[in-house]
């Protein structure tokens, strides 16, 4: 973005200058039409989009902004991640499928391709660290609860999160990804210049992309530790329990019982949840470095260009599949969810010390 400021436009930039061929010209020579990989495309980003605007992310957002809910650290981080989400299936999905479609290249259309990759080069870096806030945020939350209010309680979690805001401006100012359809994917090379592609690298991006990948993994070994010791303390609970002969006893062995289990199913939820938005994260991250710095087969490029797109559309769903809070409020305002049996669950889960997911 500075080098348009610099030079007055995009297509005023030396290593962005298209003027050696017309645009069909270049479409020509260095794109190749996707007219079914295209529609596949615009159709995943328009329904995934559609439900999640009119089905999902208005019912899931109303939730999060509810005064009770959004005072809860998570679910301000998450609401962020949806807005992103948003945006970027629009980019990497929408726009990608009706560029592939016409067998667009960077020359076809340079300032359309050059701003909207800037962008999503931002809106990616800046849901890379809201990611891992959100796993630090649930790592606190069931590790040393303390920290997690010394760090995020009340407005301290939107000084946290423009943190990420102004990281993802950052990723503005560098090498932007402009997209090519023969290899319908993301590149930082626009290949004007063959000889010259290695001045398109950026290294700010592979230093993004490969710290994500450590600082999770590195993340996920307390948050396993957690997990296994909470099996273990509940083990022991039912042991300890199991001694006890009287019915008063027994009944409120049962209680407790219920209650570990609950809150175990719990936290066993927010890691799977976790997992599964985070494992796509890091596979996307790797070879979408790999492939901008080497040459690498056509099927692994298609595939890191599915997981980019299904970083940012799967997140919602898996809220609703593994997250007991958003689903039941979620399908309540469906009408759909006509059995109350589970009142006797929510009421111990709010009960307890956890923080609902």
């Amino acid at each position: 973005m500075d080098d348009i400021l610099i030079y007055g436009g995009v297509e005023y930039i030396p290593m962005y200058n298209c003027s050696a061929r017309t645009p069909e010209q270049w479409s020509t020579e260095t794109g190749a039409s996707q007219p079914i990989i295209g529609s596949l495309q615009i159709a995943y980003g328009v329904v995934v989009n559609l439900l999640k605007v009119q089905f999902l992310y208005i019912p899931i957002i109303i939730i999060m902004l509810d005064k009770d809910n959004f005072k809860l650290s998570c679910f301000k981080i998450m609401f962020q991640l949806a807005i992103t989400d948003f945006f970027v299936i629009f980019i990497n999905s929408i726009l990608t499928g009706i560029l592939g479609i016409q067998g667009a290249v960077y020359c076809t259309y340079p300032t359309l391709i050059y701003i909207t990759g800037s962008v999503a080069m931002s809106l990616w870096c800046s849901s890379c660290c809201t990611s891992l806030i959100l796993v630090c945020n649930r790592l606190l939350v069931m590790s040393k609860p303390h920290l997690e209010s010394a760090f995020f309680e009340n407005k301290k979690t939107f000084l946290i999160l423009s943190c990420s805001i102004i990281y993802g401006i950052y990723f503005l100012f560098t090498t932007p990804h402009v997209y090519n359809s023969k290899h319908h994917a993301w590149f930082f090379d626009p290949m004007i210049f063959p000889q010259r592609s290695k001045e398109y690298d950026n290294l700010s991006h592979a230093i993004n992309n490969f710290s994500i990948v450590v600082l999770t993994c590195m993340l996920y070994i307390p948050f396993y530790l957690i997990v296994r010791g909470n099996l273990k303390g509940t083990m022991t609970e039912s042991r300890l329990h199991s001694t006890v002969s009287n019915l008063e006893s027994l009944r409120h062995q049962k209680s407790q019982k219920v209650r570990a289990v609950l809150i175990f199913f719990q936290k066993t939820q927010v890691f799977i949840q976790s997992v599964l938005i985070c494992f796509s994260s890091q596979v996307a991250a790797i070879i979408y470095v790999i492939m901008n710095l080497t040459e690498v087969s056509a099927g692994l490029i298609l595939f890191g260009h599915f997981l980019w797109q299904l970083v940012h559309g799967a997140p919602v769903f898996i809220y609703i599949i593994l997250n007991d809070m958003i689903r039941r409020r979620f399908f309540k305002m469906l009408r759909c969810n006509k059995n109350n049996s589970t009142a006797v669950g929510i009421s111990i889960i709010n009960q307890s010390n956890i923080v609902p997911q």
